[in-house]
């Protein structure tokens, strides 16, 4: 085969690859095109406080009922108390309450888990992790609104 028959067949070959490829694509879904959709403005109800976004006065302990998912302190047993919340209880008496629930406040060393431990998911989905989840992440939003994650 000479210099020319070789660029005939090799061209030949890859017009009809390229036209082949071509037409037997698939159409591309919606993501291909517009993989950046801007999330609603309006911030989602917070339904739950936990450590990281504050206390929200007013409420109380979730493993009594209540939708503060925040880490004992006695600045929040003070918060507690003059809610008039949980007065017979102690900073002692709830987090002993919490560990007779086998849930975890929080890990040796900070370790952030973002509810994805052993002990997880978060208490708020049933879970036995009552870590604050990591900032800026879906998880985040799920526990502070309540929100099932999507599966």
């Amino acid at each position: 085969m000479n210099r020319r028959e070789f660029v005939y067949v090799l061209s030949g070959a890859l017009t009809s690859a390229l036209f082949g490829f071509l037409s037997g694509c698939a159409k591309p879904t919606q993501y291909y095109f517009n993989p950046y959709v801007a999330k609603n403005i309006a911030a989602p109800e917070i339904v739950h406080c936990f450590t990281t976004i504050g206390h929200k006065r007013g409420t109380f302990p979730f493993i009594l009922g209540g939708t503060c998912v925040c880490t004992p302190t006695r600045e929040l047993m003070e918060a507690y108390h003059s809610d008039g919340f949980v007065v017979d209880y102690d900073l002692h008496r709830l987090i002993q309450e919490y560990e007779r629930r086998d849930i975890v406040l929080e890990h040796e060393n900070g370790w952030r888990c973002n509810n994805q431990c052993k002990q997880g998911p978060h208490i708020v989905f049933g879970g036995k992790c009552m870590v604050s989840p990591t900032v800026a992440t879906q998880n985040f939003e799920n526990v502070a609104t309540g929100k099932m994650p999507k599966v």
